[in-house]
Order: structure tokens, then C-alpha cells, then sequence
């Protein structure tokens, strides 16, 4: 691999900064004022403020302090910058304490090739409202021949690829997720153990600003595993969550200049995935720099064993009470 980029430098106190500037349309301006207390005053306190924690902390050794990498978790904190830098420990922690799930995430490597042949996730576009919409076809994750790791491995990639993207960061996204093809496999070779760190990536951490989230079609057999993994989702993610009977209705939650022929529009999808795929290999160098980052191991892998995403009782009481599927 070539060496990491200059600019993403991951020492943690490099000889200079390049200067930030905020290159977005002017809707991602108003939305990082209104949503996340972000001015240009802000941001750059901010940086200062946890670069200077991060040269500071004696448990990581080697960190990106560049302003897009620190700026994830600064925006998914809305600049509170004692969480942003505790969401930085947990991205770290969570790359350093399984690193069979979040290293060498390589879209060049075969078997990530082969996922992403099949377009399980399609990125269709940013919304009026300046919201990334991914569609996710769980269909599309082959059943017998990929293993919930290998599944997991290339939502973890897609995750560090899309988060470098400044209008995701302050935006956020909208999901949505069709069951259409799947097989009992497909949820069954999922364990309870998998279930819970997939959902600890996803609305823990990493640093990914959700709005709504809309499932359709769940078969019966799938009700099971989707109910385990809500059991380990935050309860503020939980409410976001709404789950349809039929695919029937997707198509509304996708505005006319994105939708895809599919689902009644004009949008190509195969084009859609093309164009993604480009974008992912065009970030391979900058996904797999993330490896370069260190921390102490020992010790935040005391720190996070002592926290825990739901208390036991959260949990029996998502166990318990059936999806509410409209």
C-alpha cells in the first residue's frame, strides 16, 4: 500500500494544518448552523480545542487530526467537544479491539469485489433536505456464500468511505431497507454476538447522523433476528425506526429526481452503483490509512467492557414486545 496521504497525516502533532474551508453549498451552511451550532468561529475553536486533547491523551498514539476526520465527530456531537472526543475513543477502541471486523477494509480485496457486485447498498443521492438516501436491498447479501463478518467488513467500509464526505456528516441520512429475496439464511447465519457489535457499528461507533430509517417487507422469519437487533439499539435510534408490511410505498420516501425505475422513477440504478463503486475505489488509499491510527488496547478495552449499549432491562423489553409493523 502506498504511504497515507500528507494531508491525513496520522501523527498526532504534524508540523502545520492546512486551512479549513467550508466548500459545501449554501443549504449544508445553514443546516450545520441550525442543526449543529457550526459556524466558522466554532469549527475552528473546536478543532483547536481537540487536537490539542488529542496530543494530550497518553492512550492514543497515533490519530488523523486533520479538520474533515475530526470534524465526524465533532458534527455528530454537535461541537461539544468533551463527546466528540469520547466518540473518537469508541471509533478507535472499536477498530483497535476487532480489528477482523474493521481493518484492511479493501474494496480491491475478492470477496469485497464480490459483495459489491451485488449492490446490497445503492447510493442514490442527497435529498432537498440535504440528506444522504442509501437504499439497502438485504436481499442482495448472498445467503450461503459470504459470512455475516465478510457482510459486516463491507458495511464497516462503506461506513469510513461515506463519512469522509462533509455533506453526509452534516446532513445525515435516510435509509431504506427492502427484505425482498431473502431466505431464512439470510438472517440465520447471523449470531446474537454479530447482531450486537453490527449494531454497535452502525449507531454507536461510528460517527453517522441518522433521520429516518424505513424497513419494508420483513418476512415472518426474519421478525426473530430483527427483534435481537433492536434489543441492542439506543433507544433515540430505536424511534427513528419504522417498519412497512409491504414493499408497496417504498417509492414515496424517494423524491422524483432520485428514484430509480424500479420503484417508478427514471433513475438508472445500475448507474447509480457504478458511480458508487467508482467513489469507493477512488477512497481505497484514504479507508485503508485508517489502519496507521494506535491507541493503548489494554486500556480502552478495560474502559469500554464497563459500557454497555441497553441496560438488561431495555432489552427484555424490546425482546419482548413484537415489531410494530405497519
Amino acid at each position: 500500500m502506498a504511504p497515507f496521504f500528507t494531508q491525513y497525516s496520522v501523527e498526532k502533532n504534524p508540523p502545520a494544518y492546512e486551512e479549513y474551508s467550508f466548500e459545501l453549498p449554501e443549504l449544508y451552511r445553514q443546516i450545520a448552523k441550525e442543526e449543529l451550532r457550526e459556524d466558522d468561529s466554532v469549527r475552528e475553536s473546536s478543532l483547536v480545542e481537540m487536537r490539542q486533547w488529542i496530543a494530550n491523551n497518553p492512550y492514543i498514539r497515533k490519530c488523523r487530526t486533520d479538520a474533515k476526520f475530526l470534524l465526524r465527530f465533532l458534527r455528530f456531537q454537535k461541537f461539544s467537544v468533551p463527546l466528540a472526543c469520547e466518540a473518537l475513543e469508541r471509533y478507535l477502541s472499536v477498530r483497535e479491539l476487532y480489528p477482523i471486523w474493521f481493518k484492511q477494509l479493501d474494496c480491491n480485496d475478492k470477496t469485497m469485489k464480490e459483495i459489491l457486485e451485488y449492490d446490497p447498498l445503492t447510493y442514490l443521492g442527497q435529498d432537498s433536505a440535504g440528506r444522504m438516501v442509501m437504499l439497502l436491498r438485504f436481499g442482495r447479501f448472498h445467503a450461503e456464500k459470504h459470512t455475516a463478518l465478510q457482510d459486516g467488513r463491507y458495511i464497516a467500509m462503506l461506513m469510513d468511505t461515506i463519512l469522509e464526505w462533509e455533506e453526509v456528516q452534516i446532513g445525515g441520512c435516510q435509509v431504506l431497507i427492502e427484505y425482498e429475496g431473502c431466505t431464512a439464511a439470510s438472517f440465520e447465519k447471523w449470531s446474537s454476538s454479530e447482531l450486537k457489535l453490527a449494531m454497535d457499528l452502525c449507531s454507536q461507533s461510528y460517527p453517522l447522523r441518522y433521520g429516518e430509517i424505513h424497513a419494508f417487507g420483513l418476512p415472518k422469519f426474519g421478525v426473530p433476528a430483527v427483534e435481537t437487533l433492536l434489543a441492542f439499539t439506543n433507544p433515540k435510534l430505536r424511534d427513528k425506526i419504522k417498519c412497512h408490511s409491504s414493499v408497496t410505498g417504498l417509492e414515496k420516501f424517494i423524491e422524483p429526481t432520485m428514484k430509480p425505475r424500479e420503484y417508478g422513477g427514471a433513475v438508472d440504478l445500475n448507474q447509480l452503483n457504478h458511480a458508487f463503486r467508482k467513489r469507493i475505489e477512488e477512497q481505497r488509499e484514504i479507508t485503508l490509512g485508517l489502519d496507521q491510527m494506535e491507541i493503548d488496547v489494554e486500556h480502552y478495552a478495560s474502559v469500554w467492557e464497563e459500557k454497555e449499549p441497553l441496560s438488561m432491562e431495555a432489552t427484555a423489553d424490546v425482546l419482548f414486545n413484537p415489531l410494530n409493523i405497519e
